[in-house]
C-alpha cells in the first residue's frame, strides 16, 4: 500500500504494491497473493448466485477490514481506515469475482 494514494485517485488502493492482478502487468509486488483468476479459480459463475454468496462476503470482508480475518494481517483495513470508500471496494469486490472482468480473463 502506498500511504500517499488517495481514496479518490484512480489508484488509490494500489493493489499492485503487492498483489498480481494481470498477466499484462510486469512490476507488481509478492508480499500478498497473486489475484489473478480469483473468481474463476474459485469457480465463480454468477457473482449473484446463492453458490459464490459466501466467496462475495468474503472478499468483500477481507478487503473492508482485513484484521477481522487475520489479526496479523499486512493488508490495510481498507474500509475501515476510510482508506477507500464503500463504492471503491464494490468496484474493487466486482473486478476480482465477476467472470467478465480482465481479473478473470
Amino acid at each position: 500500500m502506498t500511504w500517499t494514494d488517495k481514496a479518490g485517485a484512480a489508484n488509490g488502493g494500489n493493489c499492485y504494491n503487492c498483489h498480481q492482478i494481470s498477466k499484462q502487468e510486469i512490476s507488481f509486488g509478492t508480499l500478498g497473493p497473486s489475484l489473478y483468476q480469483y473468481g474463476k479459480i474459485r469457480g465463480i459463475v454468477d457473482p449473484n448466485s446463492a453458490e459464490a454468496k459466501a466467496i462475495v462476503e468474503y472478499t468483500w470482508g477481507k478487503i473492508w477490514n482485513a484484521k477481522a480475518y487475520n489479526a496479523c494481517s499486512g493488508m490495510p483495513r481498507f474500509g475501515h481506515e476510510k482508506i477507500l470508500t464503500e463504492g471503491q471496494v464494490r468496484d474493487l469486490v466486482a473486478l476480482l469475482v465477476d467472470p467478465k472482468s480482465p481479473v478473470n480473463k
